[in-house]
């Protein structure tokens, strides 16, 4: 048999009769393997967006909760607040009586603004009698995420 003959025996048993177009396969395991070292890629890069993603939002609300409390006290002049001991997600005052102020107004005016964006926050904080926060807390009472921070 000669090299023009063995060619035309393996062409013809890898492609199938005269005329047939189609993947062999070998080429389609091929192009499958790349795609599945691609998705694997793909899935190392995110994994830990999640968690990095609600650390963030907690740093986020926490920052504007103790804005509206600094901004609180500063547009009343006050030094010292009502210690919340107990963890809190309500920021309306009229809601919840143990808040000793209303952060969050339906309907603000000149007199009485809104401090913060949300009557319900995502997470439930504690602050003492200066304003500052002390505690950042799971709505249902649990810890926050791992690196949710205070600021200093």
């Amino acid at each position: 048999m000669n090299r023009q003959g063995l060619y035309g025996w393996f062409n013809k048993n890898l492609r199938g009769k005269k005329g047939q177009q189609g993947f062999t396969l070998i080429e389609l395991l091929v192009v499958v393997t790349i795609l599945g070292v691609l998705a694997g890629i793909v899935t190392l890069s995110l994994v830990g967006l999640t968690t990095n993603a609600s650390v963030q939002s907690c740093n986020a609300e926490y920052k504007t909760v103790q804005a509206a409390i600094d901004a609180f006290m500063a547009n009343n002049n006050l030094d010292t607040i009502t210690v919340q001991g107990t963890a809190t997600n309500d920021m309306n005052a009229e809601a919840a009586a143990t808040i000793p102020m209303s952060l969050y107004n339906g309907s603000p005016t000149s007199g009485k603004p809104n401090y913060t964006r949300n009557q319900f926050t995502a997470f439930a904080y504690t602050w003492d009698a200066h304003g500052k926060i002390n505690g950042i807390f799971a709505k249902g009472g649990g810890a926050a995420p791992n690196g949710c921070t205070f600021i200093a």
